[in-house]
């Protein structure tokens, strides 16, 4: 056993008793209506015997007409004991655990069966959002961060990333006119203004945090210089960081890519797989600036899951390098919610092996898991056969 891996780390005031985190990932398995099914509560019961330092709760809409996924899920007050006894199966599992959620809008990327909005460029088939309108989706953050709170969670994470409304604002394409719009300041005014209300209502211990797209791949995306550009550029996103740590968030979850549009750079496959290099970069990158700084940040990297059974080794290089704080899997929480228990006790893991059924499972609108090693999800995928 690495002690890198397995050293505690201080979260404000939390303690995060490992280096492992279990990302966000959308298995589809809400009840009518996006409250948690037993489906859902008994995947994060797994994930809590699993021992993870960090679980983050998936992509939880905070409005009931976005929704990227059909059986998503929704955190509105009718859905709030629901989503209490997920904490509570979570929290007899790993008593020492913390839970994050993760509250999102689903935006550009919302099904069909959704509103399906956009925020920067009009498009066909999206409704383009009035300036009222966002700001009730700022206020709709808010009160789901509160409601948060009541469920039991330890901690938000705000979605700012792949292809969502929170990234889809930060964008240099976003040159509407209004307040929103244009100017920096403008593109991050959703997350500054929900994120003081926040800190003046939520209790003192709460972690409030984001995962963010640091380079998105698209003409005018996050991590380009100006709307007609493609080349990468941080130098805007990294000030994104800069407003995060001064806003006194708590960590930055580094990710890249938008799945549905660039998806070999979110998560990588074996043909891929050395795209998540950038991710390890782009990881380095906020983790020294936060440094150099000395800003009070602390840094998630992620793909982990990419480098399939050569992860804790690179686990074990970002962390004594001090490249990273925490790492984050996806995939692998679902090939295996057990991992870092069973690392821990010198047992044999199931490693993802980056077949990409948990992504055809997903984008078909089905239950979302692993077709390997899991009978369910085996024969939700014979389905699509």
């Amino acid at each position: 056993m690495n002690n890198a891996l397995f050293e505690p780390l201080n979260l404000k005031e939390r303690v995060i008793k490992n280096r492992f985190v279990a990302q966000a990932m959308e298995g589809n398995d809400a009840d009518k209506g996006g409250a948690p099914s037993e489906r859902t509560i008994n995947r994060y019961y797994e994930l809590g015997k699993g021992e993870w330092g960090l679980v983050v709760v998936e992509a939880i809409s905070v409005v009931e007409t976005s929704l990227a996924r059909v059986n998503g899920m929704i955190l509105n007050r009718k859905n709030l004991d629901a989503f209490k006894r997920l904490v509570d199966a979570y929290k007899t599992a790993n008593p020492d655990g913390s839970l994050f959620f993760q509250l999102t809008h689903s935006g550009e990327q919302s099904g069909t069966f959704a509103d399906k909005t956009c925020v920067a460029v009009e498009k066909p088939a999206h409704r383009y959002l009035s300036a009222s309108e966002i700001a009730g989706i700022r206020d709709a953050f808010v009160a789901a961060a509160l409601l948060a709170v009541e469920a039991g969670a330890d901690g938000i994470d705000f979605k700012m990333c792949h292809g969502y409304l929170g990234a889809e604002i930060l964008r240099p394409n976003n040159t509407r006119a209004d307040e929103w719009g244009g100017c920096f300041e403008n593109r991050t005014r959703l997350l500054r203004e929900a994120i003081t209300e926040l800190k003046a209502r939520l209790p003192q211990g709460f972690i409030l945090g984001s995962r963010l797209s640091l380079y998105e791949g698209i003409r005018g995306g996050c991590g380009t210089a100006s709307a007609g550009e493609i080349v990468e550029d941080l130098s805007e996103m990294l000030n994104v960081i800069r407003l995060m740590d001064e806003l006194g968030m708590d960590y930055a979850n580094v990710s890249a890519g938008i799945p549905a549009l660039t998806g070999a750079i979110t998560r990588p496959t074996e043909p891929s797989k050395y795209l998540a290099l950038h991710h390890l970069r782009y990881t380095k990158t906020v983790r020294e600036l936060v440094v150099k700084e000395e800003r009070c940040l602390k840094v998630i990297g992620s793909a982990y899951s990419s480098h399939r059974m050569g992860a804790l080794a690179v686990m074990e290089e970002m962390l004594t390098k001090g490249y990273t704080d925490l790492c984050g899997f996806g995939r692998q929480t679902f090939a295996d919610p057990l991992m870092p228990k069973k690392v821990s006790a010198g047992e044999p893991v199931n490693w993802c092996i980056l077949c990409s059924a948990c992504s055809r499972l997903m984008t078909s609108q089905r239950n979302d898991g692993c077709a390997v090693y899991n009978d369910f999800y085996k024969q939700e995928l014979k389905t699509l056969r």
